[in-house]
């Protein structure tokens, strides 16, 4: 609070500021003393704008016509500065003289001028020749510029280089080519920018996929496996671990063809196709502790009888009974057919008499009377509707042995893809019958699990007396889709059928 007084007549005094307030206004002066110093030294003491830095500003602006006319005086007053050559390339290469530019860029290189504006200019020049599809002159120019500019300055245009070149060669077919160029463009990938810098190996990767096939083709099966390996090395992708995996299966090494379907399951674990192929392997092997496992996964995965019934098998390989039997009823449970409620009874009846003989009497007593009542539901259980198709057979099928079928199911291949209602299938077939077939069809039969209904029947003809017979020892491919939409949520499987008679059924793997 200040204080006033009057010590003379009329007069008013204050009292003096404090010593704190004139501190802080020193303070302030000073400071203000200090910036403008310091402005007025870096207006005084900044180099004075040239022409030369006038034209490369310009030119950052986008205004390269505006710089043309002060890189050429230059060039003419100081023909022995060779600084601005990158400037003056890249100013003719704005304004389309690319003649002119190129000849300044030669210059510039040639006289391997040291800084920052000459890799831009090579980078722009390398992207007008790529536009152009002129990868060759591009490439040269790289090569031309390796001295001059910093490697690390030129990578990132190299990379996008070499892919793009890759493209045109895969748009032409010219797979080896297109290796080559995406080789080099993995080599400078970690400079490219993404998604081109992830985009290199999956295509490269690709690209040895194709080179392998190829190989296959031509029956080089060891050169194929090293494409593959190299696939696999650059990218591991499940699709190339399947491919490997099939080749092994085909020359007899199945431990290397399981270790990759393992992979592809570990990677991928809606990947049924995978599943399958190594469960058939380890069975093949013997491994059925692996092949039991691996079903059991399967099967929380894809509910099909197939399964269950594979499942039981390998159970009564390891002596597992009450897995077999499990297995038959979750089979059961699917579809109660009477040739399953028969391979469940036979399980129970011998687990009975192995229990007798282990003087488990109990245990033998009960499961003696779990073999009954499936007895008693077997005898109370009525055809179903799907397995009285031999009341609609195709009276045009003639072979010799009307109760043996003429054809064997080698492989097979049935989904429903991603955002599709309707399944579709490929089976493979071939003829065991001794001698050509000249008519034959099959009835492909889609089956909802769920609620145990057709989806839809289709019939899938072989051969006929106005086409070529099925030849002896042939093999074919058949193509078939469901005529009806489906719920993707069911459980859905494929019923392959001949003159009626029950021959192989398939799960419907979902994508």
């Amino acid at each position: 609070m200040t204080e006033t007084g009057f010590n003379e007549p009329g007069v008013e005094q204050h009292q003096p500021a404090s010593k704190s307030g004139s501190k802080i206004w020193r303070v302030l002066i000073a400071v203000i003393v200090i910036g403008v110093a310091a402005v007025a030294v870096y207006y005084l003491t900044r180099p004075a704008e040239t022409p030369y830095t006038r034209a490369a500003a310009l030119i950052r602006e986008g205004k390269a016509a505006a710089a043309l006319p002060m890189l050429e005086q230059l060039a003419k007053e100081h023909p022995e500065d060779p600084e601005v050559n990158p400037l003056l390339a890249q100013v003719y290469l704005s304004t389309d003289r690319l003649a002119e530019g190129r000849t300044y860029l030669d210059t510039a290189l040639r006289l391997n001028i040291k800084g920052p504006t000459l890799s831009p200019v090579v980078l722009s020049y390398a992207n007008y020749y790529e536009s152009k599809g002129d990868f060759d002159e591009a490439e040269k120019l790289f090569q031309s510029a390796s001295s001059a500019c910093p490697p690390e300055e030129l990578s990132a245009g190299l990379g996008s280089l070499y892919a793009k070149w890759a493209d045109l060669d895969l748009s032409k077919n010219q797979v080896e080519q297109a290796v080559a160029h995406l080789e080099l463009a993995q080599k400078y990938s970690n400079k490219l920018q993404e998604p081109e810098k992830s985009l290199v190996p999956h295509r490269l990767s690709e690209a040895y996929r194709q080179l392998a096939a190829s190989a296959e083709l031509a029956k080089n099966d060891q050169s194929a496996i090293e494409l593959l390996n190299k696939s696999l090395a650059v990218s591991d992708e499940p699709v190339a671990r399947m491919a490997l995996a099939a080749i092994y299966s085909r020359i007899e090494q199945p431990e290397k063809a399981i270790e990759n379907y393992k992979s592809v399951v570990a990677a991928d674990a809606n990947n049924l196709e995978a599943r399958h192929r190594l469960i058939d392997l380890l069975c093949q092997t013997k491994d059925y502790q692996g092949a039991q496992e691996a079903l059991l996964d399967l099967t929380d995965k894809e509910k099909s009888v197939e399964n269950y019934q594979l499942l039981a098998a390998v159970n009564l390989k390891l002596e597992n009974y009450a897995g077999a039997v499990r297995a038959f009823e979750d089979a059961c449970d699917l579809r109660p057919k009477p040739e399953l409620l028969k391979q469940l009874e036979a399980v129970l009846v011998d687990w009975s008499n192995l229990l007798m003989k282990q003087k488990k009497f109990q245990e033998a007593a009960s499961v003696k009377g779990h073999a009954e009542r499936v007895a008693e539901q077997l005898g109370m259980l009525t055809k179903d509707d799907k397995v009285e198709l031999s009341d609609k057979q195709d009276k045009s099928v003639r072979v010799d042995d009307p109760r043996v079928p003429p054809v064997a199911l080698s492989s097979s291949r049935i989904w429903l893809a991603k955002g599709s209602l309707t399944p579709e299938g490929e089976i493979k077939i071939r003829n065991i019958s001794g001698h050509a077939v000249a008519d034959l069809a099959l009835t492909a039969v889609f089956f909802d699990n769920t609620t145990r209904r057709q989806c839809g029947t289709v019939s899938l003809p072989v051969a006929s007396p106005q086409s070529q017979p099925f030849p002896e020892d042939g093999s074919r491919s058949l193509y078939f889709s469901c005529p009806n939409i489906v719920k993707p949520e069911h459980q859905l499987a494929v019923i392959i059928f001949w003159r009626g008679h029950f021959l192989k059924e398939f799960p419907v793997a979902k994508q």
